[in-house]
C-alpha cells in the first residue's frame, strides 16, 4: 500500500520553517480564515453558470455563444494561474491573495454594468484573469505552514470553503435575481465579501515565504515544473480528463436542468449548487484518506466510481436528483482535494506557487475548451442527448482508470 510517507521520500527536503497544527489555536485560526477568504474568493465568480439561463435570455444567447462565454473566464483564469503563482513566490502569498480578492469585488461590480454580449465576454476575461491569483498562492500557503502528515486535511478543509461558496451564493444569487427580475444584482451585492475577508486574511496570515535560491536560471521554474510532470504526471493527466468532462458538465447543468428537466430558473440554480455542498464533507474526508491511505490510491478509486455517478445523474427521475448529485459531488471534490495535494507535496517549497499556478492553468484550461465544444453538441443533438452521451464517456473513462491505474497506484 502507498502512504503518504512513502510518497514523500521523493519530495525534495523542505526548509526548516515553523509548523502550525490543526489541533492548536494559531493554525486553526489561520486555516479558519483562509478557508473564509477561499469563500468570499468564489461568491461572484461562481455565479456564470447557475444564472447562465438568465443571462442567456438577457442577451438571447444560443447554446454556442452561452458555452463561449464559459470559456472566456474559464480559459482567462486558467492563464492567468501561473503568472499569479511566479508572482507569489516572488513577493510572497499574502499579498497576492489579499490584492486579488481586493480586485476581485472590483470585478464583480464592473461585470454587472455589461450592456452588451462582448462587453460580457470582455469583462468575464477580466474576472477570470483576477480570479487567477487565489489557488495557486493560497495552496502555496497552507503547505508552507502545515506538514506533509497533515497537509491533505488542512488542504480539504480549506476547499470545503470554496464548495461552500458554490453551493450557497447561485442558490441565494439565483432566488435573489428572480425577485429583482436582473443577474446583475447579485453581481453587486456580493463583490463587498471578498474585500472585506481579504482584508482580515492579511492581518492573520504569516508575513514571510520561501523564496527559491538564486542560481542564475532563469529557466529554474519551467525546469521545476517539467520535474513534477516528470514525477506525477501521468495520474494527474488522468484527473485532468475528467476534469475536462466535468466542466463541460458543470457549465450546463442549470441549463439542462430548466430547459430537459422542467425546472425554474431559480431551483436550477439550488440543484446546481448540490454537488458543491457535499464538498463540505468529501474535500476533507478526501484529504484525510489520502493522508492515510496514500494520495494516488484515493484519487483513482474515486476515478472508478465517477463515470457511474454521472451517468446515473442523466438517467434517474428529477425525484432521483438530488440523491445522484450527492454522490458525484462527494466523488468529484474527493478527486480535486487530493489532485491538489499530490501536485503540492511534488513541488520544491520555494516554488510551490508556481507549479501549483501550472496545476491550476491547465485543469480551468480543459474546461474551458470542453465548454464551447459541448455547447455546440447540444445544439446539434439536444441537451438532454448530450448530457447522456457524456455520462457514457464517463462510464468509459472510469472503466480505463480501473484497467490502468494499478500502474498508477504505486
Amino acid at each position: 500500500m502507498t502512504t503518504i510517507a512513502e510518497e514523500a521520500m521523493t519530495v525534495p527536503a523542505e526548509p526548516a520553517v515553523e509548523e502550525l497544527s490543526l489541533k492548536e489555536g494559531r493554525g486553526q485560526a489561520l486555516l479558519g480564515t483562509i478557508t473564509a477568504a477561499h469563500f468570499s474568493h468564489h461568491v461572484t465568480n461562481s455565479l456564470l453558470n447557475p444564472l447562465l439561463p438568465l443571462i442567456r435570455d438577457s442577451f438571447a444567447l444560443s447554446y454556442g455563444e452561452s458555452g463561449f462565454a464559459v470559456s472566456a473566464f474559464s480559459i482567462a483564469a486558467g492563464l492567468a494561474n501561473a503568472p499569479w503563482g511566479m508572482l507569489a513566490d516572488r513577493i510572497g502569498s499574502r499579498v497576492v491573495i489579499v490584492g486579488g480578492l481586493f480586485l476581485m469585488g472590483a470585478a464583480s461590480v464592473a461585470l454587472a454594468t455589461a450592456g452588451s454580449y462582448w462587453q460580457l465576454l470582455a469583462l468575464l476575461v477580466l474576472l477570470g484573469i483576477v480570479s487567477g491569483s487565489y489557488h495557486g498562492p493560497a495552496a502555496a500557503l497552507i503547505a508552507r505552514t502545515f506538514s506533509p502528515r497533515v497537509r491533505g486535511t488542512a488542504m480539504g478543509i480549506h476547499i470545503t470553503g470554496g464548495h461552500l461558496s458554490f453551493f450557497a451564493a447561485p442558490a441565494v444569487a439565483g432566488l435573489l435575481a428572480t425577485a429583482t427580475g436582473t443577474w446583475r444584482t447579485p453581481y453587486v451585492w456580493f463583490a463587498a465579501a471578498p474585500i472585506v475577508f481579504g482584508a482580515l486574511l492579511w492581518f492573520v496570515s504569516p508575513r514571510v515565504h520561501e523564496r527559491a535560491a538564486p542560481n542564475g536560471d532563469r529557466f529554474a521554474a519551467f525546469r521545476e515544473i517539467g520535474r513534477v510532470f516528470r514525477d506525477v504526471g501521468p495520474v494527474v493527466s488522468l484527473s485532468i480528463a475528467f476534469q475536462f468532462g466535468i466542466a463541460a458538465l458543470l457549465a450546463f447543468l442549470a441549463l439542462y436542468l430548466v430547459d430537459a428537466r422542467g425546472l425554474s430558473p431559480a431551483l436550477a440554480a439550488v440543484f446546481f449548487g448540490v454537488p458543491q455542498l457535499v464538498g463540505v464533507i468529501g474535500a476533507p474526508l478526501g484529504g484525510w484518506l489520502s493522508d492515510r491511505f496514500g494520495r494516488r490510491r484515493v484519487m483513482l478509486g474515486g476515478l472508478a466510481l465517477m463515470g457511474p455517478a454521472v451517468y446515473a445523474v442523466t438517467i434517474v427521475p428529477n425525484e432521483g436528483l438530488v440523491v445522484a448529485l450527492v454522490v458525484f459531488g462527494l466523488l468529484w471534490s474527493m478527486r480535486s482535494t487530493v489532485t491538489e495535494t499530490l501536485v503540492m507535496d511534488s513541488a520544491p517549497p520555494g516554488r510551490r506557487a508556481t507549479v501549483l499556478g501550472a496545476y491550476y492553468l491547465v485543469n480551468a484550461h480543459v474546461g474551458g475548451i470542453g465548454a464551447p465544444l459541448f455547447g455546440f453538441l447540444a445544439e446539434g443533438v439536444g441537451i438532454a442527448t448530450a448530457f447522456s452521451w457524456i455520462g457514457i464517456a464517463f462510464v468509459g473513462m472510469s472503466a480505463v482508470s480501473l484497467v490502468i491505474g494499478r500502474r498508477f497506484a504505486r
